[in-house]
């Protein structure tokens, strides 16, 4: 749609939206004004009407129950009038108390008003109000005519003989005495209270008025701002739909042209899209690949190995990551595969499929494969050669033959119970493997003597550490096996040598080493001295437990050893772990 069609589709919104609020105005303005008002003044009008004709039928009332009285002789018509006059000499009502009843005669005389005690008893057929009306002989004319009913004049207001105004009786005739009873509303009393009716509806309607056109003119304005946001919104939405094309061709042309396979299924598999790319990696165009799932293109062992754990990812509804297949191309051709997914979910949030990669990875399976086949080649050989140099010690030091490989067996089996990973595991063995190494520079007599070891001589064999840390220092290994041969012997308290640490200074594995070399030491055969037994070595640890040796490798060694985990044999120097 045109920018200037959707403009002008906006004014017209607006002005209908205006209009009927414009008229809704107009029309209550006409309402209050022109129609409620004037049927409220004369529904006023009336009602004060109805009022003095209702008091007025009253106060006969009164003159009624007197005649009563001097029907049945319990007073005389004398008494029966003057107690009915005065009684109603002293009738008030009205806001301030002075509004009253007066009565004449048919003559018309005079018999009482409580404001013109001038008049009473006199003619007063003669007597004419401003205008020239003779206003008493009208009433004897109405009653005459009608027995009772309304006269407009001219009056004195209340007690005030100067202000003279406008004045409407309702008169009423008592035939057994030959009376006129009449009282009155003033014309501008009722004019005064029919202007603060007025007023007062005045300045409610105005109020109403102001939040009738407030809200009209709140609601234009919202009318106008939401056009105005409309426009803004359509202008947006002609700049994304414009924006979301160019971006449709960019994605387009990158699913095209990716190196990847892009591809969308349904939940129970089934390709329902497919990039251009798959063709490239496994021969299949698009429209051969929609309608089957990966494990119909997988190599027949991969098919019967893969096809359950496949089929898992997709029904877990959760994204994967990494899943390998190795797939048989059109022409036979061998295609690793690695493949990654998100879920698809519906507007009810269930699943309905997934949509992902898939890379071939063949290259790199490829040449994994051939650095773990040189890994596994690197290791034998540092094997082979850490191997050579153990059996190198031995050689020189018979009585101790086998030791090493002891000390590496019960020092891993501690490493595991304490939970270490494989690869520190993997740098205790080289250790435990090299730890005496530094026997080599020893005299073969300090090692093969059958006597205890002079001081001077136990001083040069505890240069075995140092001299091990100088050969294998210069060697690069993935662990610090240098360091861990260097401490073997040192003790937490600081007691040991050669460098007299403690025991945040040594570390995990050596402490691991110095109890396995301990035990394994005490239970063997020395040129010295025979074996001390098991129970004396573990007895040995026990003792400088959390003192000289560390705590938890000590009690993972008593597990191992008393629970049968690894036992020593002092006669033949077997292992064996259950």
């Amino acid at each position: 749609m045109p920018v200037k069609t959707m403009q002008k589709l906006t004014y017209k919104t607006s002005l209908r939206i205006a209009l009927p609020a414009f008229f809704t105005i107009l029309l209550f303005v006409t309402a209050i004004f022109y129609i409620l008002l004037p049927q409220l003044e004369q529904s006023f009008v009336s009602r004060k009407q109805e009022m003095i004709r209702e008091l007025t039928e009253t106060v006969w009332s009164l003159l009624e129950s007197y005649h009563e009285r001097e029907l049945t002789g319990e007073l005389t018509v004398e008494e029966a009038k003057h107690r009915a006059a005065l009684r109603i000499a002293k009738l008030r009502y009205g806001p301030e108390k002075k509004d009253y009843f007066w009565i004449n005669d048919m003559v018309p005389r005079m018999i009482m008003h409580p404001y013109r005690r001038d008049l009473e008893g006199q003619d007063i057929s003669l007597f004419q109000d401003p205008n020239g009306k003779y206003l008493f002989v009208e009433f004897v004319r109405i009653v005459k005519e009608q027995g009772a009913g309304y006269v407009d004049y001219m009056w004195q207001w209340k007690d005030d003989p100067v202000k003279i105004t406008p004045k409407l009786s309702y008169v009423k005739g008592f035939a057994p005495w030959g009376w006129i009873i009449g009282t009155g509303m003033y014309i501008d009393d009722v004019h005064a209270e029919i202007g603060e009716i007025r007023t007062k509806l005045t300045i409610i309607s105005t109020g109403i008025l102001l939040i009738i056109s407030s809200l009209a003119f709140y609601s234009i304005r919202q009318s106008i701002l939401a056009d105005r946001e409309r426009l803004r919104i359509f202008l947006e939405r002609e700049k994304l739909l414009h924006s979301l094309e160019e971006s449709n061709e960019r994605f387009r042309n990158l699913v095209e042209t990716t190196s990847d396979w892009i591809w969308e299924t349904e939940q129970d598999g089934k390709y329902t899209y497919v990039s251009p790319r798959v063709e490239a990696l496994l021969g299949y165009p698009p429209k051969e690949v929609i309608g089957r799932t990966l494990i119909d293109f997988a190599s027949p062992n991969q098919a019967a190995l893969g096809s359950a754990s496949y089929s898992q990812l997709l029904q877990s509804g959760q994204p994967f990551n990494g899943f390998e297949i190795t797939c048989l191309g059109k022409k036979g051709q061998i295609v690793v595969l690695e493949t990654n997914a998100v879920p698809i979910f519906g507007d009810q949030g269930e699943l309905s499929g997934y949509r992902g990669v898939a890379r071939d990875i063949t290259e790199r399976k490829i040449a994994l494969e051939a650095l773990k086949k040189s890994r596994d080649d690197l290791h034998a050989s540092l094997e082979e050669t850490v191997g050579s140099l153990s059996s190198t010690v031995e050689k020189r030091d018979p009585y101790t033959a086998g030791h090493q490989q002891r000390v590496d067996i019960l020092a891993c089996a501690i490493a595991r119970e304490l939970g270490l990973g494989e690869v520190q595991i993997e740098g205790l063995h080289i250790a435990a493997l090299l730890h005496d190494i530094g026997k080599i520079t020893l005299p073969s007599e300090y090692l093969a003597k059958p006597a205890r070891l002079s001081h001077e001589e136990r001083a040069v064999v505890r240069c075995h550490p140092t001299v091990g840390f100088e050969i294998l220092k210069t060697i690069h290994f993935a662990w610090p096996v240098a360091e861990i041969v260097h401490q073997h012997h040192e003790h937490l308290d600081g007691s040991g040598y050669p460098q007299g640490l403690t025991d945040e200074e040594i570390l995990l594995e050596a402490k691991i080493l110095t109890v396995a070399d301990v035990v394994e030491a005490m239970s063997s055969h020395r040129p010295y001295r025979p074996s001390l037994g098991i129970e004396r070595a573990l007895d040995e640890i026990r003792s400088g437990r959390g003192i000289r040796y560390h705590a938890p490798c000590v009690d993972a060694c008593l597990y191992l050893v008393l629970h049968k985990k690894i036992a020593f044999g002092a006669e033949d120097n077997s292992q064996e772990f259950q």
